[in-house]
C-alpha cells in the first residue's frame, strides 16, 4: 500500500475545507465525462501523453462535488474503462481548492452544492468501496436539480430557437435506435452514437442524441414507457437532416434514472396509457439500418413468407432484396397515401386540425405548416406469390418518386397517375427490411425501389 494511505482520515463533503489533507471521501460516481490527452512537453523533450478526467461524486442527498484526475494517459484511460455511474469509490488523498466560479472550466462541468472541488494526482488513489454501498447507491435516484423546473418537450419544439444555454427535461423513454459508428471526416476516428426517442405530457417525441460510450451502455437497460429520465443542461440544437429541434448530451448533463419525486411519478403514470405508433418504432430501426445497396441476401416472396411463418422472437428485423412486380400501387385513387402532422407538436391532424388538445395551435391559435410524409401501401408479387401492405414511406418514397410528399400533395390525379404507372406491373428489385415488433404482424418496410431489367432478373433471382 502506498505510504500515503497510513495516516488517512474519513471526512465528508459537507466537512471539508482547502486546510485538510490525508482524507479519505467516500461517495456514488452520478456523472462523468470523457478522458482528454494532452502532451506535457515539460517532461520531456519529446513530450509526455498525459490525460484529465472529470466525474462527479456524491455522498448525501444535498451534497455533490467534482472531481478532476490527472495522470499518464494509460492511468486515466484506464481508470475512465474501470468506473462507472453508479460505482461507489473511495478517493484518497484529494486536494481540496475553493472553486472559482468565474474559471470559464465551470462552464464545461455538471452543477454541484459544494463550494469546492477536488483533484486526484499521482500521489492521490481512487478504489472501488464495498462497504455501505446501498446507502451510496440510493443517492442515484435524487435528482441534482428541482425535478419541477423541467422544461417541456412542447415548449422545445414550439420555442427552440429562443432557448440560450440549456435545458432540464423530465421525460419518459419512447424508444432506442440501434447503436452505430459514424467516422469522423477531420481525424478519422470513429464515434458511437445511439438516438433515443423521449416524450412526456406535451408532446410525443423528442430526439435524444448520445455519443458519450458509457451513456449509451447506460442506455441499454432504459425501457419504452417504463424509465423516467431527468436530464439536466441539455444543449438544444436544430437538425436539418431530421428538419425538428433535438437535445444532445454535455458536459453539465446529469442523467437521473426513475428519481424519486412526484412529477416523476405522475409523468410515469402517464405513460403507462399514453399511445406509441407502432411506426415510430419501426422508423427508428429503419433509420438504423446500413445503406440499402450493401443488402446482398436475395430471396423471393415464398421464403418471406417461411422466414415469417417460422418466427421465434429471436430476432428484431432481417433485410432482403426481392425481384417482383409491384401489382398494386394506388396513388391516385381513395387509397391513404400521406399522413398528415402537426408542424408544433407532432401530432397527427385531421381535418387541417391537430389532435392535441395542448397544442398551441389549438389553445393559442398560433399558426404552423403541417408536415407532410409519405405513408403509401403496395403490393408485391412474383412467380411464388403476393406481398400486401408493403410500406412505402419517408426518404425511400420520396427518391422512387422523385418528388416530396408535400410536392406530391399538390399534384392532380393526372400526375399522380403517371407516378403510379412508372412502377405498376414493372419489374423491380425491391430492397425490403422486415421488422417485428411485439407480437403484432410484422412490418414490411421498403428501403428502396427501383426499375430493373430481365438479365438482372435472370442473374440473381432466388429459384425455389
Amino acid at each position: 500500500m502506498n505510504e500515503h494511505v497510513v495516516a488517512v482520515q474519513r471526512a465528508t463533503l459537507k466537512d471539508l475545507n482547502p486546510y485538510l489533507t490525508n482524507i479519505l471521501i467516500v461517495g456514488a460516481i452520478i456523472g462523468k465525462q470523457k478522458p482528454r490527452k494532452f502532451t506535457d512537453a515539460k517532461l520531456n523533450v519529446h513530450g509526455v501523453l498525459r490525460a484529465v478526467w472529470n466525474f462527479t461524486l456524491r455522498d448525501s442527498v444535498k451534497d455533490y462535488i467534482n472531481v478532476t484526475y490527472w495522470g499518464s494517459a494509460e492511468v486515466i484511460f484506464q481508470a475512465n474503462d474501470k468506473f462507472n455511474v453508479g460505482d461507489v469509490v473511495a478517493l484518497i488523498n484529494p486536494i481540496i481548492k475553493i472553486r472559482n466560479l468565474d474559471d470559464i472550466s465551470e462552464q464545461f462541468l455538471p452543477m454541484v452544492t459544494s463550494p469546492y472541488s477536488l483533484t486526484l494526482t499521482e500521489k492521490s488513489t481512487l478504489i472501488r468501496h464495498e462497504a455501505n454501498v446501498e446507502y451510496f447507491s440510493s443517492l442515484l435516484k435524487f435528482p441534482t436539480k428541482p425535478l419541477a423546473g423541467f422544461v417541456p418537450l412542447r415548449d422545445i419544439h414550439n420555442r427552440g430557437s429562443s432557448i440560450q444555454g440549456y435545458v432540464n427535461i423530465l421525460v419518459v423513454v419512447k424508444g432506442l435506435s440501434e447503436i452505430r459508428n459514424v467516422s469522423s471526416r477531420n481525424n478519422n476516428e470513429t464515434y458511437t452514437i445511439r438516438t433515443v426517442d423521449v416524450f412526456d405530457h406535451t408532446s410525443p417525441s423528442l430526439k435524444l442524441e448520445i455519443w458519450e460510450n458509457h451513456i449509451i451502455q447506460r442506455s441499454e437497460h432504459w425501457i419504452p414507457k417504463q424509465t423516467v429520465l431527468f436530464i439536466t443542461d441539455l444543449k438544444i440544437q436544430w437538425s436539418n437532416f431530421q428538419r425538428q429541434f433535438i437535445a444532445r448530451i454535455t458536459g453539465c448533463t446529469i442523467i437521473t434514472e426513475n428519481p424519486n419525486g412526484r412529477e416523476a411519478q405522475m409523468l410515469l403514470n402517464y405513460a403507462k396509457d399514453a399511445p406509441i405508433e407502432t411506426y415510430d418504432i419501426v422508423d427508428q430501426i429503419i433509420n438504423s439500418l446500413p445503406d440499402p445497396n450493401l443488402i446482398q441476401n436475395v430471396m423471393n416472396v415464398k421464403q418471406i413468407h417461411d422466414k415469417l411463418n417460422d418466427f421465434n422472437g429471436e430476432i428484431k428485423h432481417f433485410t432482403a432484396v426481392l425481384y417482383t412486380f409491384i401489382s398494386n400501387l394506388d396513388l391516385d385513387g381513395l387509397s391513404k397515401t400521406l399522413s398528415i402532422k402537426c408542424g408544433k407538436c407532432k401530432m397527427e391532424m385531421k381535418s387541417s386540425r391537430c389532435v392535441n388538445s395542448e397544442c398551441p395551435t389549438v389553445f393559442e391559435n398560433e399558426t404552423a405548416d403541417p408536415e407532410f410524409n409519405f405513408d403509401i401501401k403496395l403490393t408485391l408479387t412474383d412467380h411464388t406469390g403476393s406481398l400486401k401492405n408493403c410500406r412505402l414511406s419517408g426518404h425511400p418514397a420520396e427518391q422512387a418518386l422523385g418528388c416530396t410528399a408535400r410536392e406530391f400533395s399538390n399534384m392532380s390525379d393526372d400526375e399522380k397517375g403517371i407516378l403510379k404507372w412508372k412502377y405498376l406491373l414493372e419489374r423491380c428489385a425491391v430492397y425490403i427490411a422486415v421488422i417485428f415488433v411485439g407480437r403484432k404482424s410484422p412490418i414490411i418496410s421498403i428501403l428502396k425501389i427501383s426499375l430493373t431489367n430481365s438479365l438482372e432478373v435472370s442473374r440473381r433471382l432466388a429459384v425455389y
